[in-house]
């Protein structure tokens, strides 16, 4: 198998093209011709992908002891989110606590040690990050020495702490070496949409039209990143009709929820419609931040109008 097939394959994986990540990656033909460093490859956007569609279980099933450390984070990866999904605290904990574990593990017959160990910061960067513990992630994934994927991470967690200098200069260090990978331009894109502007939002947008035009159809991932971009723009029937597109496909899809949402929010559409949304919201994700985020501001208010109710 060539690098090219390789490349096509990482860039459905960023692009959100899960299935045929899943479908490349499980093809017989591609895995004669490959190498042992390349099935790696091959298992670990296999993994990833089947842990993008929550297929949690199938992951734990499928990787065994006998797989190396990168796989054996995604496991555990795979396991803390289905813990999360169920509300298991116990077994989020315990899940938690083998990917710290695994960042002190070290195979002697790791040939790639340094490649292994990028491979396990990034997955516990993520998990790190969703906890909320962003400075024990920053102390994970620092120094990146130029891992894009780890800069993804890096740039993700600076954004969520509302560090937008530190994000900023990563993107902008990273175009000195990285600058054409689609990895790199889903970067500035975020970056743009956090800075604000007409000319960030429109570039934002080029860069998720581009995405979306590079397959034959659009992911859901790319439609939710243009709808977005319409949304900052104020282009509110643009960025109805492409989330409406991406539930279709996917119902479940949290992030398309949450913005068709925001969205209908700012199109003052009836209450019921929006009550009937965040009702979805909570069928196929109880936990979601915007759900927490929504209960507290709820109580908030309720506590301030107790101050200024009739005795």
């Amino acid at each position: 198998m060539d690098e090219n097939t390789l490349f096509a394959i990482r860039n459905l994986f960023y692009s959100g093209n899960y299935t045929q990540v899943i479908s490349e990656t499980t093809s017989s033909r591609i895995r004669a011709s490959a190498n042992q460093p390349t099935t790696h490859q091959l298992d670990l956007f296999l993994f990833r992908s089947l842990i993008a569609t929550k297929n949690y279980t199938r992951v734990a099933q499928e990787i065994t002891e006998s797989h190396g450390l990168g796989l054996q984070a995604l496991k555990a990866q795979a396991v803390y989110l289905d813990a999360v999904q169920s509300a298991d605290a116990a077994g989020r904990d315990a899940a938690l606590a083998h990917l710290r574990d695994l960042l002190l593990v070290h195979s002697p017959d790791d040939r790639q040690p340094e490649i292994t160990a990028l491979e396990v910061k990034v997955v516990v960067g993520q998990v790190l990050a969703t906890e909320g513990l962003v400075e024990e992630a920053l102390t994970v994934l620092l120094p990146h020495n130029n891992h894009l994927e780890s800069v993804a991470v890096v740039v993700q967690i600076y954004l969520q702490m509302n560090r937008l200098d530190l994000a900023r200069k990563e993107v902008e260090a990273c175009k000195s070496w990285a600058e054409d990978a689609m990895l790199a331009q889903l970067m500035e894109a975020w970056v743009g949409l956090r800075t604000g502007g007409g000319d960030k939002y429109q570039n934002a947008y080029y860069i998720y039209e581009e995405i979306a035009t590079s397959s034959t159809s659009p992911t859901v991932k790319s439609l939710i990143g243009e709808a977005v971009c319409n949304i900052q723009m104020g282009h509110y029937p643009e960025a109805e009709g492409i989330l409406q597109e991406a539930l279709s496909r996917d119902p479940s899809n949290t992030d398309a929820i949450v913005n068709q949402i925001v969205l209908s929010t700012l199109l003052s559409k009836p209450a019921e419609d929006i009550t009937a949304l965040v009702q979805q919201l909570q069928s196929v994700a109880p936990n979601h931040s915007y759900l927490q985020d929504l209960d507290l501001k709820s109580s908030l208010f309720d506590r301030a109008a107790q101050r200024f109710a009739v005795a």
